[in-house]
């Protein structure tokens, strides 16, 4: 099979991974209830949005356990309730709970991108982590671009995400544009990054088998 065939192969089977897992781990349902919260508090108070993501969390936490998502899925919704309804208590503004997802994906894309900076693709020192062995050493020049390429995708998702989302709130747009920003970028951001990440572990599993063979 030609590089390149090969190559569009493992890259549809990295995306295709990557939607099982946001489908059976259920990774954007903690995202529903700050959501929310932002949106009915915005225009209606803080306690109505305070009751619907209560409401919306109690939902998740019924879907949760009939399909046995993970526990964290749950405790995440909770902790960016929390967040949110924190943020937008102490500052009055409902939608000065998108700060925290703005530091957060501009954090992590900083660190996504800076470890590629360094030669140190975090996804390639993830997946040595999980397997217990370093994936830099004597690891061939493609290899290492493929690490590179995934990680610096992953990061400079994140990043655009962040600043996207960080130009509308300064600017002080309503908050239906924030939510639009938000969720528009939300699913399609999250499925690169976990597609990058299972990417980079297809590219060690390949290698492995290649060795293995030899």
């Amino acid at each position: 099979m030609p590089a390149r065939t090969q190559n569009d192969a493992r890259l549809s089977d990295a995306v295709r991974t990557a939607g099982q897992s946001l489908r059976r781990s259920g990774l954007l349902a903690p995202e529903l209830p700050p959501i929310l919260f932002i949106a009915v508090a915005s225009s209606t108070g803080f306690w109505w949005g305070m009751g619907a993501g209560v409401v919306v969390l109690g939902c998740i936490v019924v879907v949760a356990h009939r399909r046995r998502w993970p526990k964290a899925t749950v405790v995440s919704g909770a902790v960016g309730l929390s967040i949110a309804a924190t943020i937008a208590h102490v500052t009055g503004v409902a939608a000065g709970g998108l700060v925290a997802d703005i530091c957060i994906d501009l954090a992590l894309g900083s660190v996504l991108v800076g470890s590629v900076a360094v030669r140190r693709p975090l996804f390639a020192v993830l997946w040595g982590l999980v397997r217990r062995r370093s994936l830099l050493r004597q690891v061939d020049r493609r290899a290492r671009a493929v690490f590179n390429l995934t990680t610096m995708t992953a990061g400079a998702a994140l990043v655009v995400r962040a600043v996207a989302l960080g130009v509308v709130y300064l600017n002080e747009e309503p908050v239906a544009w924030l939510l639009i920003v938000r969720i528009a970028l939300g699913l399609p951001v999250t499925l690169i990054v976990i597609a990058a990440a299972y990417a980079a572990g297809g590219l060690e599993n390949t290698r492995a088998v290649r060795e293995g063979e030899d």
